[in-house]
């Protein structure tokens, strides 16, 4: 019995835990979702964390070993993003017809999504390490964690900061478009894709593949668009702060 309980130890610490209670945990919130009739309150993302905050301290395992344990579910963020591509493609006709206000919406969304971060964060006083962190928020992770390299952020901080700005933006996204009385699933997608990156662009596909389409071009133009811009403009922003 010791012999086993030293090999289940053992298995704590390795990759496969981090991997299979990180799928266990989004396979759980999924069944949670759909039983809710998918409210946006019982999100996967948001559920999913729940059960991996209480198992890690349970078994001894920090985030440090956590986030190394599941480096390869991060690494296929990158070609989970590619992915999207498929249905941008299916969606190209109507991209076309529309091309002129979706690089209007997404310089001026990029811009916005940056200044207000920034701009209340340096209001409400925070170190310029914070503000640094929180000016990547609207991207998605993979990018997010690159560009805050340059603005001399935290990595940890701006991951923290993406997760939260995509679950406000899927909780909010249904009242705010109810309240405007947004019926166009492109709207929709784009301002989902926009603001929410992945986890808004996840949401974006429960109202159809166009809607989902626009927010994974959404995600990837603001995200090109603050990869480019942020790094140029920051040591100007940053004498400021």
């Amino acid at each position: 019995m010791p012999a086993n309980l030293d090999n289940l130890a053992g298995l704590v610490h390795t990759p496969l835990f981090g991997v299979l209670l990180t799928l266990a945990s989004y396979r759980f919130a999924l069944w949670i979702y759909g039983r809710s009739n998918s409210l946006p309150v019982f999100h996967p993302f948001l559920v999913a964390s729940i059960p991996v905050i209480i198992v890690l301290p349970l078994v001894n395992v920090d985030y440090e070993e956590y986030r190394d344990q599941t480096q390869i579910i991060a690494f296929l963020l990158g070609p989970a993003t590619v992915a999207l591509a498929w249905p941008l493609y299916r969606q190209l006709h109507t991209v076309r017809s529309v091309l002129t206000p979706i690089v209007i919406a997404t310089i001026l969304g990029a811009f916005i999504s940056a200044a207000i971060a920034v701009g209340l964060a340096w209001w409400l006083g925070a170190p310029a390490e914070v503000v640094g962190s929180l000016a990547p928020k609207s991207i998605t992770t993979p990018i997010a964690v690159e560009v805050v390299k340059s603005t001399g952020g935290y990595v940890s901080l701006a991951a923290g900061a993406v997760a939260i700005t995509g679950i406000v933006g899927a909780l909010s996204a249904g009242p705010i478009f109810r309240l405007l009385k947004v019926t166009d699933h492109r709207v929709k997608g784009f301002a989902l894709g926009l603001v929410a990156h992945a986890i808004g662009t996840a949401r974006a596909f429960e109202y159809g593949e166009k809607a989902g389409a626009f927010a994974g071009l959404a995600l990837g133009l603001c995200g090109l668009v603050t990869a480019i811009a942020l790094p140029w403009l920051w040591p100007w922003v940053a004498q400021y702060l």
